[in-house]
Formats: structure tokens, C-alpha cells, sequence
């Protein structure tokens, strides 16, 4: 260590900064100096390196200065792989790329949805049992006449039934059923006129086998009937006067089993419709058979249908199934006329059980608020009519109810 020192001191051109360097050094317990070559080539000039760590220090010296060799890289050679590869190769992993989703949109997805969920079942608990409490209250028997309840000039009925309509798509269903709707057209407990913008009014765009010729509302409610015509008069106000309709149009209150209400024109209505209008009927059966004798009978002539030219075939997805083929109410089978129909859209007791159990526990209730029984054997009430189904459909767990009817010439006949 003596030599190395006093070495460094003779050939050091800065001898007390050597010195101080090398005491620091050498007082260190855990360093050492090792010799490091400066000339990879095997020169004998050495120089003390103090090994670290992380690095090397060199200290200085007398000799010349020694470049360091310069290592050259190798060249880079050119891939083989050409731009158009490359790029094909992208775009096949960008299609094999599964998309990251993010768990978090879909838990508050999941968990907003439960909640609404939840606040609707509530709601429909609590209301359930709130109409029982005040269902033992009220003195009220089953189809009893509730048509006072529709005389309240300070309700508006659209709105109360609009949001329920909507959750259940009712108006699909309405503007079907009007659809359909040909010739001389009676539509009786027509409330507010809900289905008078789904008829086929305008003569120009509609063929002629499926015109309409002349339209009669009736409601038992004097209020609805005038709530209907304005609408009507609003309607027609917001069309082109080209495309008006230009039939009569009557508006008759009162009660449609009551043979002095309607009068029958010449030849029957070649449509009758009605919807939600059975559940309100204290004497729904008569009603029914009333409408049979108001239709145009089986083998009877239409005033409102030109029953000479041929009718145009249906669509493959008409809504009332195939049996109905032509409008001028010829049976393809045996070419027997099966007189005008009574279409139907009503609602009544379901399929299920626990349903129709909730439906009897609240049918008071709501027969007082809104006037309609809406726990119904509706397919009796059908049956009891003694008019003949043609079709029939069920929607929303067997509530809603889609029937086509025809009269039975052999037991009904038409009278005034």
C-alpha cells in the first residue's frame, strides 16, 4: 500500500490532492483499490480504480492519454418482411381483438334496472293492498252498473288509460283491429274516440274493397261522445281537404242494446267494432246478441261494400288467421256468405290463478274508479251471445282478449 502511495505521489502533478485521496481510501474499512488497465492491448501503465457498486472512478495520471477503442455496431439488416405484410398482419390481430368491457357499466346497468324493478313491485304490493282494505268497504256486487262513473265532466279518461295502453302496446293492437274496418262501420262504447285515427278515412289512398262508407260512434256517456266528436272534428281539420272523409259520420248517445238507440240501415253494418266496452256492460250477453242483429246477416246484401267486385287477397300476415280471406265476406270452402263482423278487443280473467285472484280482489275497486270489471269471463260471456268465433286471440297471460264474430243466421234475425 506504502509503494502504491509514494508512487502516485512522484508521477501525481497534484501531490497533497492525491494524497488526501488515497488516506480517505485507505481509513475506509470496506473498500479496495484495484489495478484496472487503461489499453485493452496489454499495456503496463495501471491506474487504481476504486470498485463500487454501481460504478468505477479513475484517478488521475501522468501518462498520455489512450482513446478508447470505438466498437462499431453491426449493420442492421433489412427485414424480410415486407410494409404490405406487416400491415396485413395488423389488421388480422385488430380483428382478433376481443374489445374490453367495462364490468362497471354493467353493474349500474343491472343495478338500476333491479331497482326500478323493485319500486314497481313495491308500488303494485302496496296498491294491491291498499284496494283490498278499502274493497271490504265498499258496498258494490259484481256487474253492477258502474256507467255513472264515466259522467265526471272534471276527469280526463285518456290520460288515466294512457300510460297503461302504452306499457302493454294497446294501440298496436287498435290500429289492427280498425284496420280492418270496411263498408257501412258501427263502433259502439267508443269513449273518447281512442281508435278514430286508426281507420282507413282517406278514399283516394285506400282501395276500394276496403273503404269505409259511413261511420256511427255510440257510448252510453254523454261526456265521452262529445269528447269524441271534437276529436274527430280535429282530425279531420289537420288533413288536406283531398284526402277528408267525405261519408256521413253519426254520433249517438246512449245505450246500444236499446233497439230505439241504433237504427239498422239497409243491409246491416258491414263492421261493427268495439273495445273495452264488454267489461262495462251490466248485461254484457244482450248487448252482444244486439250487435248480432245489428250486422249484416249471413247471405244478405251490403249497402256499404260493393260485393260484385272481387275483393284482393290478404297478406300472408293478416291478424285475424287465413279463414278470412276476402273482404266481401265469401267462404272460399263453401262459397256461403258469412255476413258482416263483429271485431272485439276486450280484457277479463287470465290464464293463471294467482292472477285472476288478484283481478277479484281488486274488480270492486277498480269498477268504482274507472267502471269496468276487469275481472270478466269473457269467453263465456262470448259463448252465452250465441254468435259464432271465427278467430280468437289471448295477449298479456290471457287478459286481453282479440275475438271476430260472425251472426248466426238461423237464430238471429235482423230487425229494426
Amino acid at each position: 500500500m506504502a509503494e502504491v502511495a509514494l508512487s502516485s505521489l512522484r508521477t501525481s502533478k497534484v501531490p497533497h490532492l492525491a494524497l488526501l485521496i488515497l488516506t480517505k481510501r485507505a481509513n475506509a474499512p470496506s473498500r479496495k483499490l484495484a489495478l484496472r488497465p487503461l489499453n485493452p492491448v496489454g499495456r503496463s501503465l495501471l491506474l487504481p480504480v476504486a470498485q463500487t457498486n454501481t460504478f468505477f472512478r479513475r484517478y488521475a495520471s501522468t501518462g498520455p492519454a489512450i482513446p478508447a477503442p470505438r466498437v462499431r455496431s453491426p449493420p442492421l439488416r433489412a427485414s424480410p418482411r415486407t410494409s404490405e405484410s406487416r400491415q396485413r398482419d395488423l389488421r388480422a390481430s385488430n380483428e382478433q381483438a376481443v374489445p374490453i368491457r367495462s364490468f362497471g357499466g354493467y353493474f349500474w346497468a343491472v343495478s338500476i334496472f333491479g331497482f326500478v324493478l323493485s319500486t314497481y313491485l313495491a308500488y303494485l304490493y302496496s296498491s294491491y293492498k291498499r284496494a283490498i282494505r278499502e274493497t271490504a268497504m265498499l258496498d258494490l256486487p259484481q256487474n253492477a252498473d258502474v256507467s255513472s262513473r264515466w259522467l265526471d265532466v272534471t276527469r280526463n279518461f285518456d290520460d288515466e288509460v294512457e300510460f297503461s295502453e302504452k306499457l302493454i302496446w294497446l294501440g298496436g293492437k287498435r290500429r289492427k283491429l280498425c284496420k280492418d274496418a270496411v263498408g257501412n262501420v258501427l263502433e259502439v262504447s267508443a269513449g273518447t274516440g281512442r281508435n278514430m285515427e286508426y281507420y282507413n278515412l282517406d278514399s283516394l289512398r285506400t282501395p276500394r274493397d276496403k273503404r269505409i262508407k259511413s261511420l256511427v260512434f255510440n257510448d252510453l256517456s254523454e261526456i265521452m261522445v262529445y269528447q269524441a266528436e271534437k276529436k274527430f272534428d280535429r282530425l279531420q281539420e289537420g288533413k288536406e281537404s283531398i284526402a277528408k272523409f267525405r261519408g256521413p259520420v253519426k254520433f249517438v248517445v246512449g245505450d246500444a242494446s236499446d233497439r230505439r238507440v241504433i237504427t239498422r240501415p239497409e243491409g246491416g253494418f258491414d263492421t261493427i267494432i268495439q273495445t273495452m266496452g264488454v267489461c262495462s256492460m251490466a248485461n254484457p250477453v244482450g248487448f252482444l246478441k244486439r250487435l248480432g242483429q245489428l250486422v249484416r246477416q249471413p247471405g244478405e246484401k251490403s249497402t256499404g261494400v260493393d260485393m260484385d267486385t272481387p275483393a284482393e287477397e290478404e297478406k300472408p300476415g293478416h291478424d285475424y288467421g287465413e279463414a278470412d280471406k276476402k273482404h266481401n265476406q265469401t267462404d272460399e270452402t263453401g262459397g256461403r256468405d258469412k255476413g258482416g263482423k263483429i271485431l272485439l278487443l276486450e280484457h277479463g280473467r287470465s290464464y293463471f290463478n294467482f292472477i285472476n285472484r288478484f283481478l277479484d280482489d281488486n274488480a270492486k275497486m277498480h269498477a268504482h274508479r274507472y267502471g269496468c270489471w276487469n275481472n270478466k269471463d269473457i269467453d263465456q260471456v262470448i259463448i252465452d251471445s250465441g254468435l259464432e268465433i271465427e278467430s280468437k286471440k289471448r295477449y298479456h297471460f290471457g287478459t286481453t282478449y282479440e275475438y271476430v264474430l260472425r251472426p248466426r243466421g238461423s237464430q238471429v234475425q235482423p230487425t229494426q
